[in-house]
């Protein structure tokens, strides 16, 4: 399933409503960015790099419960927090050295 789909479908939306994929396409970019500049290897096809797509999405998208957005900001950086950690998932350079920025 790609990341606009099961972002939508996380988010309850219609998977054939379309009136919101560029705002979602948004957050999914700006979600990968973020993990980027925490030095996570987003390209990875790994379901923990996609929870924590789909948990900045949850928690930056739309106007829903603020205690919902609030604890899936919570898992996001949980989810953040043990990916740096891992060295499976450092983002490596083309020097071969791995890059993992403080947050």
């Amino acid at each position: 399933m790609d990341l606009l789909t099961l972002c939508k479908q996380c988010l309850s939306i219609n998977s054939s409503s379309t009136i919101k994929d560029d705002e979602i396409n948004l957050t999914i970019e700006a979600a990968k960015n973020d993990l980027i500049r925490q030095g996570i290897n987003v390209y990875k096809n790994s379901s923990l790099v996609r929870q924590a797509i789909v948990m900045y999405v949850k928690a930056n998208f739309g106007n829903v419960d603020i205690k919902e957005k609030e604890l899936s900001a919570k898992r996001y950086n949980l989810l953040c927090n043990n990916l740096s950690l891992s060295e499976s998932y450092k983002e490596v350079n083309s020097n071969g050295c791995t890059r993992n920025l403080p947050m």
